[in-house]
């Protein structure tokens, strides 16, 4: 018997790990992931239009360990051209480490280069894409692209790596109109709406998406695993939150020790710390 089609009440979470796989990472959604690399690369304009990507060859996400105490990377999309090697990351949760966690993906996908006993002259550069449902950065533009550049004079030491990061809460709104490309795909990828509505109405490609939405939401397969993804972003945010909480705690008593080792009033503790008066009490008795 043939699934029926989801709830139109129930919204699609575009930037949801299976989802966002299912769109960009198959075979016959290749044109997909195609026009999102050239919205990425073009956007900041350093990229002559010889080399708009035409085609792309889908690789394993796997990263395997240089050493066996090395930590195994899994990448959401990893993808390659002729002359370079993308990687797509799509973070729904804060990550503190942003940076040093693109760097590591980076450095392993190299690392993989040189295991296969590529010379440095000869190592395909590396594209590191994140897109960021939250603010990770200090930069005011949605879009920001690193380079290792000179501090003073600026000159590149090499380009064997970009790195993109698009935060999503930085893009200014507009009309879907006189959107840049990757403004329409940050607009599509960020919308939570019911699966099949078309989210770009002017533009074929979103309303393609929007096809494959509506064969995505039928199949309860996919649907499972899309619900699965969902739970485990659901309970790693309130683990990721407990954390934290957890670790202010711990630091505001510490601070309240050596507070009261000062021979600080109660009440201004409770200022400085948040603490209760109890909690402070407790300590020191």
């Amino acid at each position: 018997m043939q699934n029926k089609f989801v709830s139109p009440l129930i919204s699609l979470k575009r930037t949801n790990d299976v989802f966002s796989k299912h769109i960009l990472s198959r075979k016959e959604h290749k044109a997909f992931l195609i026009d999102l690399l050239n919205a990425v690369i073009f956007d900041k304009g350093h990229h002559p239009e010889d080399e708009k990507i035409l085609d792309v060859s889908l690789e394993d996400r796997v990263l395997s360990p240089l050493h066996p105490e090395d930590k195994i990377g899994i990448l959401d999309i990893r993808a390659h051209t002729r002359k370079r090697i993308y990687t797509i990351e799509i973070q729904q949760y804060f990550e503190k480490d942003i940076g040093a966690r693109s760097y590591y993906y980076a450095s392993k996908v190299l690392g993989s280069e040189i295991t296969r006993g590529v010379p440095y002259h000869k190592l395909t550069p590396v594209i590191i894409i994140n897109f960021l449902t939250h603010n990770h950065l200090s930069t005011k533009n949605y879009h920001s692209c690193y380079h290792f550049n000179e501090d003073d004079e600026h000159s590149r030491l090499t380009d064997i790596v970009t790195f993109h990061f698009v935060e999503f809460p930085k893009m200014k709104k507009k009309v879907t109109s006189v959107m840049s490309r990757l403004e329409k795909w940050v607009t599509y990828l960020g919308a939570k709406a019911p699966a099949g509505e078309v989210i770009i109405p002017e533009d074929t490609m979103f309303k393609e998406l929007a096809e494959v939405e509506k064969v995505f939401s039928k199949d309860k397969e996919e649907m499972l695993r899309y619900e699965a993804a969902e739970r485990y972003e659901m309970d790693y945010a309130s683990h990721m939150s407990s954390a934290e909480l957890k670790g202010r705690k711990d630091q505001a008593l510490e601070t309240a020790k050596t507070l009261l080792e000062m021979n600080l009033p109660i009440e201004k503790i409770v200022k400085a710390t948040g603490l209760t008066a109890a909690e402070i009490l407790k300590l020191k008795n």
